[in-house]
């Protein structure tokens, strides 16, 4: 058997594979774990193959959207959405402080809570 040795042309050609399996049907295995801290909450997501700058991370008011959508290297107009996850945030996280930090295949998002909102308060009723 006589093997390719053009790597270009392997890496190419498993782009499109890759890009006409997401569009097929085909699914790229996404991982979701959120750990809650005193301090914030951590969400990290591992996607096999997408690199940082395939993923997306948008906030609007309390809601964090993450999603990722891959690109044809030749033609941008043709892209397949693989992965998107939508997070309603609490209202004890600092919206301003959040970080998001992609490592070794990780997407990790740092979600902050307000100083001092550790511990729940009891308000008193008073009477008019």
């Amino acid at each position: 058997m006589k093997l390719i040795k053009d790597k270009e042309f392997l890496k190419n050609i498993a782009h499109q594979i890759d890009l006409l399996n997401t569009l097929g049907g085909g699914i790229s295995e996404t991982y979701v774990d959120i750990k809650k801290y005193k301090k914030g909450a951590v969400i990290n997501v591992w996607a096999a193959g997408v690199s940082s700058e395939l993923f997306k991370v948008v906030l609007h008011n309390n809601q964090l959207t993450l999603f990722s959508v891959l690109h044809h290297p030749d033609n941008p107009e043709m892209a397949a959405p693989m992965f998107n996850r939508t997070f309603i945030l609490p209202p004890q996280v600092d919206l301003s402080r959040i970080e998001a930090v992609h490592e070794d295949g990780q997407l990790q998002v740092k979600l902050p809570y307000f100083e001092g909102t550790q511990q729940p308060r009891e308000i008193e009723i008073k009477k008019l």
